[in-house]
């Protein structure tokens, strides 16, 4: 029973991503979206994915790799000649139908690859968040001077991001701590924003976080220069992204003074 009521959910899901809902049934499915934290982080993950694939680069087939499809319709079409006579498909519409079905599956599946590893990464991520919040402290050096808290960074890592001062726009810096994701030590900035503490992890400039909710803390990432950040907490979305402008403003002003 309960898995019917999943596979139901899944097929609302699916539905309601791509407006194929009817007003009545896409009304009553958000209010379950609002009260199912378990829906809205699968909903979460699906519009994630949907953006992923919608962003993928369009590219040309290697003309080697065409050959070899054109070659191997060729080789059926003469085995099953009076098959392809009876359908009356054109080679060419079966090349072009062969090589989209290559390009879409290898799209899908590198995208679902690249996905996963950010998916992973933001448990990590957020793994960490959790483990500092039931610490005693949520940081390994206390100090709300950003200029203690850059050498502490590097003189531990390898690269250390800015750490600049939010306090005017209202994030406070609280201080570091050296977190572990992937087997890397990586820094993270925690800052303080009225009662809710944000953790801002940095990793490399190339990895991909997609912007979610996990164990009721919402994940938002964006990349700048050498590093990803991501920052957790759990504040609502739309102050996450006004902690990101923030922080990105800051950034560029000490980055053009250094």
């Amino acid at each position: 029973m309960a898995e019917s009521l999943r596979d139901n959910d899944e097929l609302q899901l699916t539905a309601y991503c791509d407006g194929e809902l009817e007003p009545a049934a896409a009304v009553k499915f958000e209010w379950r979206l609002a009260v199912d934290e378990s829906l809205r982080a699968r909903y979460s993950r699906l519009t994630s994915l949907q953006k992923a694939v919608r962003s993928l680069p369009q590219f040309d087939l290697p003309p080697s790799f065409q050959a070899r499809i054109r070659s191997r319709l060729d080789a059926d079409r003469l085995s099953n000649v009076t098959v392809l006579r009876r359908r009356s498909w054109p080679s060419q519409a079966l090349a072009a139908a062969a090589v989209f079905g290559a390009v879409l599956s290898s799209s899908v599946m590198m995208t679902i690859e690249y996905f996963g590893q950010g998916e992973d990464v933001a448990s990590q991520v957020v793994a960490g968040h959790i483990r500092s919040l039931l610490a005693p402290q949520p940081f390994d050096i206390a100090s709300s001077d950003r200029h203690t808290v850059k050498p502490w960074f590097t003189a531990r890592l390898a690269e250390s991001p800015q750490v600049p001062d939010l306090a005017a726009q209202g994030f406070s810096l609280l201080g570091g701590r050296v977190d572990v994701v992937g087997n890397s030590p990586v820094a993270t900035i925690v800052y303080k924003h009225a009662a809710h503490t944000v953790s801002l992890t940095t990793l490399r400039a190339s990895q991909n976080v997609p912007e979610q909710t996990i164990a009721g803390y919402n994940v938002r990432s964006w990349s700048e220069g050498n590093f990803t950040y991501v920052a957790v907490c759990d504040l609502p979305r739309a102050e996450l992204a006004a902690f990101e402008s923030a922080f990105s403003a800051a950034e560029s002003t000490a980055t053009e003074i250094n």
